[in-house]
């Protein structure tokens, strides 16, 4: 391996982190709008379905 697929290697690992974590911090905002209780059945379901739909992007986005 040279040096330049290293380094594109250790960006894509990074860039792939720094995008989760920037999925499930817009899941969780969506989580604290107003008027939401955190018990409730359907924010559980919502936010389920929203961390899914994330997983099968990223998912996608490494074809």
């Amino acid at each position: 391996m040279n040096m330049n697929q290293i380094i594109n290697m250790v960006i894509r690992r990074v860039m792939n982190i720094a995008i989760n974590k920037g999925i499930n911090a817009g899941v969780d905002q969506m989580a604290k709008r107003k008027g939401r209780n955190a018990d409730d059945p359907d924010l559980q379901q919502d936010k389920k379905r929203l961390r899914q739909t994330a997983r099968l992007t990223r998912r996608m986005g490494k074809f």
